[in-house]
This record gives C-alpha cells, sequence and structure tokens, in this order.
C-alpha cells in the first residue's frame, strides 16, 4: 500500500503540536522535551524565510536577551538558590531558548496552514479532536480516581483537592490551555457535535479543572466574539449600562484606598502566623507588593529578561515578605500573566514594542471577519495569567497569522 508522504506529514506535524500543547511539565531531568525538540529544530526552521510578523518577534526576543545579559550586570542578587542552572545570566539565557521554542512551534504551525491550504479544515479538526480526547482520557482517569479504582498518586493527572490538572503542573493553566482550544472550535463548521465539544471543553474547566481564570477567559471571549449580536440586541440598555459602570468604578476608586491598607495589615498578620507557607510568601499574594516595587524601581528596560525568581528574594523588593524556604527559594513566579512579565523584565520600551508588533498584526488583520477577536484572544490570554513562555499561545498566533493571510478557511460566525 503506497502512502501519501503530504498527508503523513501533515499528521506528524499535528501529533508535535499536540504534543507541545499538552506536555509542559514533561522534562528530561529540568529540560522540558516540547522545548528540546523545538530547540534542535529551531536551526533549521529559522534559516528559511518566515512570516514577518514572527520574524519581528525572534528579533525583539534577540534584542531583549541581549539587554537583560547588560543589565543584569548591574544588578546585586541577595540571595541565590541551590541550583546551578537558576543563576544570573544562565537564566536569562534559559529564558531565551525558551521564547525561541515559542518561535520555533509558531513557524511550524504556520507553515503547515501555508503548505497546506486546501486542508486548512482538515488541521484544525486534528487540533481540536485530538486535544479533545487527550482531554477526555484525563477525564477518564478522574473518574476512575473518584470510584476509587485508581489511586490520586498514582494517576498523575490529578492532585490536591481532586483538581485535574492534565500533565501542567496546576488546574488554572491547565483550564486555560483549554480555553485555547475552545477558541479553535470556532474555526470548525457550527453543528451540534461542535457545540457539545464546548460544552464538554466549558465543563473540565469549571468542574473539573476549576480554573477561574480559565472560566473567565472563555465568558470573555464568547462576549467578544458575539459582540455584534450583543451591543444590536442591549442598544436600548447601553446608556443605563455605562452610567452603572461609571457610579461602580467611582465608588470602587474611593473605596480602593482602605481596602488596600486593610489587605496589607492582613497579610502582614498572615506571615506573621504561617512565615513558611510556600502558598502565601511566593505568588500572587507576594507579587501584588513585589511587582510594583519591581517596575517603579527598573521602569524603561525592566529587570532583564529571566532575572524575576532571582530578583524577588532582595530585600528592597520582597519588602516584610520573608526569605523563601531553600527548596523553593528560586521558582517563584508572580503569576499575572505574559503582559506583566513583558513589563517587569522588559519594561515600557518591551513592552511598547511587543505592543507595536501586535498592532502590526491587528492593522492588517482587521478587514476580516472577526480578524480583530482573534487578535484580541491572542493578547487576553496573556492577561489572565500564561506566560509569554508558554508554548500554546504561539499556536494561536500562527492561526491568527495564517487566517490574515488566508490559508485558513473563515471563521465560523
Amino acid at each position: 500500500m503506497k502512502i501519501n508522504t503530504n498527508n503523513l506529514k501533515l499528521i506528524l506535524t499535528v501529533c508535535l503540536i499536540t504534543f507541545c500543547i499538552q506536555t509542559p511539565d514533561v522534562k528530561l531531568g529540568f529540560v522540558k522535551i516540547s522545548e528540546l525538540i523545538l530547540l534542535l529544530m529551531s536551526p533549521f526552521l529559522l534559516k528559511k524565510s518566515i512570516n514577518k510578523f514572527i520574524f519581528y518577534f525572534f528579533i525583539f526576543f534577540s534584542i531583549e536577551a541581549i539587554l537583560g545579559l547588560i543589565i543584569t550586570s548591574t544588578h546585586h542578587f541577595d540571595i541565590l538558590g541551590p541550583s546551578k542552572f537558576k543563576v544570573p545570566y544562565f537564566i536569562t539565557i534559559a529564558r531565551y531558548f525558551e521564547l525561541v521554542a515559542c518561535i520555533s512551534l509558531c513557524i511550524i504551525t504556520f507553515r503547515l496552514f501555508k503548505s497546506n491550504t486546501d486542508q486548512s479544515k482538515k488541521i484544525i479538526d486534528y487540533v481540536v479532536n485530538w486535544n479533545i480526547l487527550i482531554t477526555a482520557l484525563f477525564f477518564l482517569i478522574y473518574i476512575l480516581v473518584k470510584i476509587g479504582l485508581l489511586s490520586i498518586h498514582n494517576s498523575i493527572v490529578i492532585y490536591d483537592n481532586n483538581r485535574l490538572r492534565g500533565l501542567y503542573n496546576e488546574g488554572g493553566p491547565f483550564g486555560l490551555m483549554l480555553s485555547f482550544i475552545f477558541i479553535l472550535t470556532f474555526f470548525q463548521q457550527n453543528t451540534k457535535e461542535r457545540f457539545f465539544k464546548q460544552l464538554f471543553l466549558f465543563i473540565v474547566i469549571a468542574f473539573f479543572a476549576r480554573s477561574k481564570a480559565g472560566i473567565l477567559f472563555t465568558v470573555v471571549w464568547i462576549a467578544l466574539f458575539n459582540f455584534e449580536i450583543l451591543k444590536n440586541k442591549l442598544r436600548i440598555l447601553i446608556f443605563p449600562i455605562i452610567l452603572g459602570f461609571l457610579t461602580g468604578f467611582y465608588f470602587l476608586f474611593i473605596n480602593v484606598s482602605s481596602m488596600y491598607v486593610t489587605e496589607l495589615n492582613r497579610v502582614k498578620q498572615s506571615i506573621k502566623e504561617r512565615p513558611r507557607d510556600i502558598n502565601l510568601i511566593l505568588g500572587r499574594v507576594s507579587g501584588v507588593y513585589i511587582v510594583p516595587n519591581m517596575i517603579e524601581e527598573n521602569p524603561i528596560l525592566g529587570i532583564g529578561l529571566g532575572n524575576y525568581p532571582l530578583l524577588r528574594n532582595n530585600a528592597e523588593y520582597r519588602t516584610f515578605f520573608p526569605k523563601p524556604p531553600k527548596e523553593a527559594i528560586d521558582i517563584d513566579a508572580h503569576g499575572f500573566g505574559g503582559i506583566v512579565d513583558i513589563i517587569v523584565e522588559m519594561g515600557i520600551v518591551g513592552f511598547f514594542s511587543f505592543m507595536y508588533i501586535i498592532y502590526g498584526v491587528y492593522y492588517e488583520i482587521k478587514s476580516l471577519n472577526k480578524g480583530i477577536i482573534l487578535t484580541l484572544g491572542f493578547l487576553l490570554i496573556y492577561c489572565f495569567g500564561v506566560q509569554i513562555y508558554f508554548l500554546y499561545p504561539w499556536v494561536l498566533l500562527a492561526v491568527v497569522l495564517a487566517y490574515k493571510n488566508n490559508y485558513i478557511d473563515e471563521i465560523n460566525n
């Protein structure tokens, strides 16, 4: 039997894309396998001509890596962990390699659509359906744990309080990834089958992964996607809605100062009571205080690519937060997503450079059906907690760019 080489190549490429989407925490030692594969492929991918916007991002990240190394030389690091890899300079280079892996995946996905314009529907179907099948497998494992046929410790994809996390470190990031798959379903035909896929994804996001960010992002996406319909149906209510929003914003502004003082005192008291609780002294709670301090001290060029988990331990940034325990001293992330990553590590200059490239995409795609919404989708996913170093948003960017170039069939309303 003769094998269709083009079809085999398409299937293998979709397998690679799906593997990269689903396995961010599958590692060989300390190296993520998906990133290692993409890095090994990157020289072959970059030597050929690439889409101009992908090229702009590659140049942007390369410049930021060089600036990061220069900026690192101006910093003093109070506390460093035991890892020989999470140290100044090396961490900047490692983060740059992660971004190169993101660019590589974006190139692979974009070229897949470019080389198979007549099969774009099949590619989307493969990506969506295979990821849903994997999610269904995780869901089945969840059921086996719940009915007692499998231990939670042997399940891998489930953790504390029976939350589904797939092959991610937590349920929140897993739910956000499923939100991305939810977006891709809108490129499929508007049928009952598509509706059930979307319903299944939302149920997993909301009730099994229990991802608040995933729920919110999905709801925001649906609202944006149906904005024209909502605008026409709610036209009569536009003025009361705006008035209510302005009134609410006024009262929020009035009360925010007293709330901040109350919350600050509560956090300080909690730290006195639980100084070793890493859920309290790491992540978003400490990030609320540490991130503004970093931005205030390094507003123009930022603290340097990759330096947050090292510099956050400096006394001038962590203020009243205690030093993290040894096992967690260099693993912290603020949890506020890619846009904050850029502002903190690359400064105002980096933020506006990133947004300028996004604006270029928006300008060229705005005339297409839902083009603006798709561009906003790529941007908004970083506002809900996804780090700039995650791979799957770059698959979404490739889809947006392929759509802009008419390599993908028009998105369904």
